[in-house]
């Protein structure tokens, strides 16, 4: 009796979606002004930063324009891309209900994931200015403290745009398609690191320092996330 009926088929997906809420939009927009900061004012500088991961010599360019990481468009730079995955790790714990996400007010979440990720990246500049005067590398805090902070901004750069076609499609399969471009990121960051000084660096320490210091913060703020 239910075989001959004008009811349309209608599909029903199950899939979560990403919350929708004016707050990560409103962030959204926050990092864009601080990318047209960044655009308008220092548009040789950070086309540049952009390409010095791909290029050895935009690198050298990039090394000749003095101590970038001591002038404001360092600061304003690392804002962005702070911002930017501070926000991009409070969609994910919105899409699979964390606990924290679900008790916390969503602007007091990301201020603390922007507060432990700012602490994060100078937890680990300081670390590295231990690791290159406890192995008498001294030259190469620099140009290695330079390469993080370049791939930093890649990573971020290249995150932004998913972040908007998530928020706005409220699809969660984007930041799938993200995961390999960060992992070239990741690897293309390692070969540079390795061809500072491939003569008088040592394995053992390299693998020991790369472990304990690019990895394995990560990790542990994985865990304590998925923990809690």
């Amino acid at each position: 009796m239910f075989t001959h009926h004008c009811l349309a088929y209608t599909s029903f997906n199950f899939d979560k979606v990403v919350t929708v809420g004016p707050w990560p939009t409103i962030l959204l927009c926050a990092a864009l002004f601080l990318l047209t900061l960044l655009v308008v004012p220092f548009r040789r500088k950070f086309d540049l930063l952009f390409r010095s991961l791909y290029s050895q010599r935009h690198f050298s360019l990039m090394m000749r324009e003095g101590r970038v990481l001591q002038e404001r468009f360092f600061i304003f730079t690392l804002i962005f891309d702070t911002l930017v995955f501070a926000l991009g790790v409070l969609i994910i714990m919105q899409h699979y209900d964390n606990i924290l996400a679900q008790k916390m007010h969503v602007m007091l979440l990301f201020l603390l994931l922007f507060a432990v990720m700012m602490a994060m990246f100078w937890v680990k500049y300081l670390v590295n200015i231990i690791y290159t005067n406890l192995f008498e590398h001294p030259k190469e805090l620099y140009p290695m403290s330079l390469y993080k902070f370049i791939f930093v901004t890649d990573a971020a750069i290249l995150l932004f745009p998913f972040l908007i076609l998530m928020q706005f499609t409220h699809h969660f399969f984007w930041i799938y398609c993200y995961i390999p471009l960060f992992l070239m990121l990741f690897v293309l960051y390692v070969y540079k690191l390795m061809k500072i000084n491939p003569r008088q660096i040592n394995l053992f320490n390299y693998f020991v320092y790369f472990c304990t210091l690019e990895i394995l913060p990560y990790l542990l703020l994985a865990k304590l996330t998925a923990m809690i």
